[in-house]
């Protein structure tokens, strides 16, 4: 198995060292390709008590999955990003 998909909670994000496991999450996922979805609203930021429900501020969810995305994605060169949109 080579590819693997995961999720990254912005509920979970509120806990107690959330980075930490976070980064122990992604280090034990680091000889796959990883796909990372972004889930889980906190009770306390939706419109209702529930985890699926729609961000109060939507921001705010956009910057819990920008600081992840910087954390986490790998970095590519410009000629490695070009070389990954053509298809052959």
């Amino acid at each position: 198995m080579k590819y693997l998909r995961t999720g990254l909670s912005w509920a979970d994000s509120f806990r107690p060292n959330a980075l930490a496991w976070f980064d122990r999450q992604m280090e034990a996922l680091s000889e796959f390709d990883v796909t990372v979805t972004f889930c889980f609203t906190p009770e306390h930021r939706g419109h209702e008590a529930h985890h699926t429900s729609p961000p109060l501020d939507v921001r705010e969810y956009a910057e819990f999955c920008a600081q992840m995305v910087e954390r986490y994605a790998p970095r590519l060169t410009r000629q490695e990003t070009f070389e990954s949109v053509i298809v052959v």
